[in-house]
């Protein structure tokens, strides 16, 4: 054979690969004519072969709704007015409902944020599966379809697929619904999935293992993945590349060692400057700087700004509040469950003590029983045994109007903002109503007055009194909780999850104005959460829950202490650092 012959296959073997999806001058609106939103404005990006993108942003940038557009699910009032969507080569924009049905799951899968939404609550996740196998692979009987969906069962790290095909979707835990999310997305082996947010609401281990989960997935089928975020450390550790979105326009992307190490675009360094990671807090402290998100050490603080000394270095505080080997039993099952009644033991024999003025913070894998021991030291439970006392009220034995005269003095902030509204109600008239009904205003009138001053204080100015809950940002209902709860002057405010449903930016804003008011009004908090990351630049002071046993506390400044529990160890092996070099370093 001359060099002749063999000269175009040379040619042909440096030829580029198909990009499992090419997206170019993509233009999105909502409504039509001259009222028409534009929410994605001519963005454009390629996922080569095997390949997995990252595309960030905060809420509200055109994210889901670029995923959206890619496998036909745009909402009514919206279309692409423009560009163009190639999957494997093929074009997608302008077929018919009935033609982009046949692109989904067979080459495009899906996993959404909230595994319980996208699961049929009334069938068990076995018929689910099955439905799923028999579209794809039509002619398999119900044996076939029973031994694929075990085996896809046990490709996403379930052992008992046995129970899980017979189980309903609230049987399982968050971190199984997703893995079970993650096999209906994979079975058919599709060219590329699409994974919009699918560890927001997991604690830090699930969301590890999930991310493991799809990067083993991925390597196994050959699949592109499109990962949707707005967690760095979930684009350190998962994507090749990344591109950032901001109100519909991609701002930046490249390869992801680029991005975080060098970014060009000023709105990707506030992104990336917004995430908490581990010692930031001591860093800051040490180059005396306010304990802030968004500011780096090495940078000069505002004027008048004081860095705020850790717990350690300042006498300890008498406690506020102090539980005592504090135990909660539920009784779950029995008549008309389907399952046998049986004793579930939530929070076992756990005994604290938070002091005035700091932050104490509670963390632990999802169910370990944080939210449960939460509502018991505000008294929203009723403890099975074991005392709770706050601030010298034996509140574990208050009912009627002493556990209501005791009330405002500790409040309650939530995790999700939007469902501890009520739709129906202006959030002014959220805050008057308790304040009022508590005493804290003799009228109305000194209720408004009283909203307009939690108002200020957490940012937000008196023309939103008479807003609805669905007119304002995730972020700002958050604003709302946290001045409802301050209306009532409270000494304690407990927080459940706060910032968990919050885009990186919005989490820095809340986290820093939670901060200020600790400052400005002398509270104390207990703050509960899953990242442990969160907990260590917040909180003093940490508490860690396993199976509802509390087996570490210890100072914010000893994490990495040899005497942590392995729990804590665990947990601070999950974090999922932006660094490119594996992570934080001990204060």
């Amino acid at each position: 054979m001359t060099d002749l012959d063999i000269a175009p296959r040379r040619e042909e073997s440096r030829a580029l690969p198909v990009p499992a999806l090419e997206v170019t001058d993509l233009v999105v609106e909502f409504g039509s004519g001259e009222s028409a939103t534009r929410v994605v404005d001519g963005i454009g990006f390629s996922i080569a072969p095997g390949e997995s993108f990252a595309l960030v942003g905060e809420s509200g940038s055109g994210k889901s709704i670029t995923a959206a557009s890619i496998l036909g699910l745009l909402p009514d009032d919206a279309r692409i007015a423009g560009g163009s969507i190639r999957l494997g080569g093929d074009e997608l924009v302008g077929l018919g409902s009935n033609a982009l049905r046949s692109y989904r799951g067979a080459r495009v899968g899906m996993v959404f944020q909230n595994p319980l939404a996208s699961l049929d609550p009334s069938f068990k996740v076995g018929n689910q599966l099955r439905e799923i196998i028999g579209i794809h692979r039509p002619g398999t009987r119900r044996a076939q379809q029973e031994q694929i969906a075990a085996e896809w069962l046990g490709h996403v790290g379930i052992a008992d697929a046995p129970r899980v095909l017979a189980a309903y979707p609230h049987e399982l835990s968050g971190g199984m619904r997703q893995r079970v999310m993650i096999a209906i997305a994979s079975l058919s082996q599709p060219a590329l999935l699409i994974a919009d947010e699918p560890t927001t609401a997991l604690d830090a281990v699930i969301q590890k293992q999930i991310l493991d989960l799809l990067r083993s997935v991925i390597a196994e089928t050959g699949s592109s993945l499109l990962i949707i975020t707005h967690d760095f450390g979930v684009v350190s550790y998962v994507a090749d590349r990344v591109a950032v979105m901001k109100q519909g326009r991609l701002v930046e992307q490249g390869p992801r060692s680029s991005v975080l190490s060098a970014p060009h675009d000023a709105y990707t360094r506030t992104l990336i400057d917004a995430v908490p990671e581990i010692g930031t807090r001591f860093a800051l402290e040490r180059a005396g700087q306010p304990r802030r998100l968004g500011v780096r050490p090495g940078l000069a603080a505002a004027p008048g700004t004081q860095p705020v000394s850790a717990e350690g270095h300042r006498p300890a505080a008498a406690p506020i509040l102090t539980a005592e080997r504090v135990r909660k039993e539920f009784v779950v099952g029995g008549i008309g469950t389907g399952q046998s009644k049986r004793s579930f033991l939530a929070v076992d024999e756990v005994s604290l003590e938070i002091r005035r003025g700091e932050v104490f913070g509670l963390i632990g894998e999802s169910g370990s029983g944080k939210s449960t021991f939460a509502r018991l030291a505000g008294g929203l439970l009723p403890v099975s045994s074991g005392t709770v006392d706050f601030g010298g009220a034996p509140l574990s034995t208050l009912t009627g109007r002493a556990l209501r005269a005791v009330r405002p003095r500790f409040q309650y902030v939530f995790q999700d903002a939007t469902s501890s509204l009520n739709p129906r109600v202006t959030v002014g008239e959220q805050i008057v109503r308790p304040v009022v009904r508590f005493g804290k205003a003799r009228s109305v009138r000194e209720g408004r007055a009283r909203a307009s001053e939690v108002l200020d204080l957490v940012g937000l100015p008196a023309a939103y009194f008479d807003r609805y809950p669905h007119e304002l940002s995730g972020g700002q209902r958050q604003r709302i909780g946290i001045a409802r709860a301050l209306a009532l002057e409270p000494e304690l405010l407990i927080l459940d999850e706060p910032t968990s449903a919050l885009d990186v930016s919005t989490q820095a804003t809340i986290l820093n104005l939670l901060l200020d008011l600790r400052e400005r009004l002398d509270l104390t908090y207990l703050f509960i959460g899953h990242n442990l990351a969160v907990i260590e630049f917040v909180c003093d002071r940490i508490g860690v829950l396993e199976a509802g046993r509390l087996v570490d506390v210890f100072h914010a400044t000893d994490l990495f202490s040899p005497d942590r529990s392995p729990v804590t160890r665990a947990l601070l092996g999950a974090i999922l650092p932006i660094a490119l070099d594996g992570g934080g370093q001990a204060p």
